[in-house]
């Protein structure tokens, strides 16, 4: 109880008849919006001294009746919950759903920057919400006490003081980190046109088409001038020869105080022995498999059931993983990936065909990936899934490949094979 009436004595409120604030013009020009980018109609989200604590991702709500506070917030100024004022009006957001109200607290806030600053002492609604993603929410009551006014557009708000017109500007990254919390959990199920152009011109009918095949290793001739009913391009996986060892191979680097193991031979039953079989026949057939006879590192293969209920056959490289050190090059940050299409309409997406299997082993290497079935043994001659850091050497490639594009044109690469 001591610290509270501590907070209560040092957030008193001026004497409003002691203090004459300036009603200069409140105005917003098109300079003000030259910070921001006003096409995401982002809210306006600010920071602001709420207690004795800075709190970032305050949303400033015209529409909201009460002033809230998160009850994480109010954990880390350090009070104590059981000092919250009793609190019993519903709650309602938009949509009408009720949130559970722990109580009311009295709290000093301060905003604006010296010497045009204003304190004001506000009774916040304490919530205990999951997924939202605001710190605090600043309603009217706020915005009546402060006298102040907003401007979206602008992402601004300015209020009078005693030594002119306080301004606060909004965050735009903020109110866009914000909308990611908001949807990140949720799941699209339908993309809508919300935009169209209508036109009454008459729609052009689509010309006759003519088939023919394509040959990936011939340049193409032009037949713009003759009718295509079908395009084919006929690719096979034996015409994929796969990334220039001069570009990219992987190298394995394994450490030599570690002995070579070879996994005892697993049984598996009539059906999974078939899908290996299948799988081993088929990777041959692509070159990228080749038998070979003494290894000194042996694993058994692993059967995965796949979505469609077929099998996926992997190799169990634990042992040989553990001889390996770990490549240190730096690979994209999941959240700064999803950060980068914050405010973007359309995200795209470009999936590589076997972009593991694009890339060839090490020739010296490639026997230490040998795998044993009843067919016999087999090593890999191109970068299997399950080494160690293959997505290592996989970002390595597509940095190569998209050099002077990473961050300008392109915002930003995720490596998925």
């Amino acid at each position: 109880m001591e610290a509270r009436r501590d907070l209560d004595i040092n957030s008193i409120e001026p004497d409003p008849k002691r203090i004459k604030e300036s009603w200069d013009l409140i105005i917003f020009t098109e300079a003000d919006s030259h910070r921001i980018d006003v096409k995401p109609n982002d809210a306006l989200v600010i920071s602001a001294r709420i207690g004795h604590r800075e709190v970032h991702r305050i949303l400033i709500d015209n529409g909201s009746s009460a002033d809230i506070l998160s009850a994480e917030v109010y954990d880390q100024l350090r009070l104590d919950r059981k000092d919250l004022q009793a609190f019993h009006t519903p709650l309602r957001w938009f949509g009408r759903a009720e949130v559970r109200s722990l109580g009311t607290v009295k709290l000093p806030v301060k905003i604006g920057k010296t010497p045009c600053q204003k304190t004001v002492l506000l009774d916040f609604v304490v919530v205990d919400t999951e997924n939202w993603p605001y710190n605090a929410l600043l309603g009217r009551p706020f915005l009546n006490k402060a006298k102040a006014v907003t401007a979206t557009y602008v992402l601004m708000m300015k209020f009078p003081t005693e030594y002119g017109v306080g301004v606060v500007k909004g965050s735009q990254e903020m109110a866009q980190r914000a909308n990611l919390l908001v949807y990140k959990d949720r799941e699209v199920h339908q993309l809508y046109t919300i935009s169209a152009e209508q036109t009454n011109e008459p729609e052009e009918q689509a010309e006759a088409l003519k088939k023919f095949e394509l040959d990936p290793r011939e340049e193409p001739e032009n037949k713009k001038d003759e009718p295509i009913e079908e395009v084919i391009l006929d690719l096979d996986e034996p015409d994929m020869p796969g990334i220039d060892t001069k570009v990219i191979s992987h190298y394995l680097s394994i450490d030599l105080g570690f002995r070579p193991v070879v996994q005892k031979r697993r049984l598996f039953n009539p059906e999974r022995s078939i899908a290996i079989k299948k799988e081993v026949e088929k990777l041959l057939s692509v070159g990228s498999i080749r038998e070979v006879k003494y290894p000194e590192w042996v694993a058994n293969v692993v059967l995965v059931k796949k979505r469609n209920n077929q099998w996926r056959m992997c190799v169990d490289f634990t042992d040989l993983n553990k001889a390996c050190p770990k490549d240190s090059f730096p690979l994209p940050r999941i959240d700064q990936l999803v950060d980068a299409t914050a405010g973007h309409e359309l995200l795209s997406f470009m999936d590589a065909y076997s972009g593991y299997n694009q890339i060839r082993m090490n020739k010296a290497d490639e026997e230490k990936t040998a795998f044993t079935t009843d067919q016999g043994l087999y090593c890999y001659k191109v970068m299997p899934f399950g080494l160690k850091n293959a997505g290592v050497t996989y970002q390595r490639l597509v940095n190569r490949i998209f050099t002077g594009r990473l961050g300008e044109t392109w915002r930003s690469i995720w490596t998925t094979c």
